[in-house]
């Protein structure tokens, strides 16, 4: 009886670390799929900022939109590839804690 008993125990007792891990695990990927929104969030405004803002000639450093706490965002525009003074490459990144979470590109050319 006491052995059955110990053994109902352990049964029971793995059985909820299980389920801790489980919980804790999709937290945590719950966590990661809300900093990747938000980061997205952020770069799309932050494109649209410069976007409409007047074209810079590159290299240039736009002014970064205010973000949730935590984050944080650049946006350059750069040289393309070939020199062409015309078409920027725009380079947003968003970091979160000194940490970078999301990188997006654009081409930018210069109104007639």
């Amino acid at each position: 009886m006491m052995v059955e008993a110990l053994i109902a125990v352990s049964v029971f007792t793995l059985l909820g670390a299980a389920v801790l891990s489980g919980s804790t695990s999709t937290r945590n990927a719950s966590a990661r799929a809300e900093q990747a929104a938000v980061a997205e969030n952020i770069a799309r405004n932050q494109l649209e900022t410069v976007l409409a803002a007047p074209y810079q000639d590159p290299p240039y450093s736009y002014t970064p939109i205010s973000t949730p706490p935590g984050y944080a965002v650049t946006a350059d525009a750069l040289v393309l590839v070939g020199g062409d003074s015309n078409i920027a490459t725009i380079v947003v990144v968003v970091t979160l804690k000194g940490e970078s979470v999301l990188t997006l590109g654009s081409l930018r050319t210069r109104s007639p």
